[in-house]
């Protein structure tokens, strides 16, 4: 009797020990159990993720104004153009030919040149010949020619009537040229200094 009592208490013995180890095993489960239930009340805590949200945002706003960031977002190449629109095309090409319908329009309208040529020279006077020609589409009743050359002074003129400053016009005899016709008049001037003839004046159809 005495063996089978003593493997009845060793069996004993170690089911009290299996015992408390699955005690210890279930109080260590449950603990764990805890905490995985406290951190994941942690992660849908609405007070916590408006503080992450605010972190990423201050993040993002942060790489936004840093240059090196931006550069470094920017992909390499060449950046993307963007096509023009049937409309914008169509209102580029009227645009640009508004200039030339003006020009053209300018053109075919009343114009005149006038040139200069030195007649003679003297110590302290010259006469010079002022031809004016009707270069437009149009006939010309009257013209205006601006006489201003450095270190001359107009003392008399023929064929020119002065109106003011260094404005000239026709004396009505000669104001009227049809197209391709052209007047020759002229003035005397004063010399004050080294002076310059130019080849031609502005003229203007009156």
């Amino acid at each position: 009797m005495r063996p089978w009592m003593d493997r009845a208490m060793l069996r004993g013995r170690i089911h009290g020990r299996l015992m408390l180890v699955l005690v210890a095993v279930a109080v260590l489960v449950s603990a764990l159990a805890v905490w995985q239930f406290s951190t994941l009340r942690d992660d849908h805590d609405p007070d916590l993720a408006q503080f992450e949200n605010q972190e990423t945002a201050a993040a993002a706003a942060s790489d936004a104004t840093d240059p090196d960031a931006a550069e470094a977002a920017t992909p390499d190449g060449p950046s993307p153009t963007t096509s023009e629109s049937p409309s914008e095309s169509a209102s580029a090409s009227e645009s640009a030919s508004e200039p030339a319908g003006t020009s053209e329009a300018a053109a075919n309208g009343p114009q005149c040149t006038a040139s200069l040529t030195l007649d003679n020279e003297w110590d302290q006077s010259v006469s010079v010949t002022v031809t004016v020609a009707n270069t437009g589409a149009d006939p010309i009743d009257g013209w205006e020619v601006q006489i201003g050359i450095k270190h001359l002074t107009v003392t008399t003129t023929w064929g020119l009537s002065h109106i003011e400053g260094e404005r000239y016009g026709d004396i009505l005899l000669n104001a009227a040229l049809d197209t391709g016709a052209s007047v020759d008049a002229s003035f005397q001037a004063d010399v004050q200094g080294r002076y310059e003839i130019p080849e031609t004046v502005p003229c203007t159809p009156v």
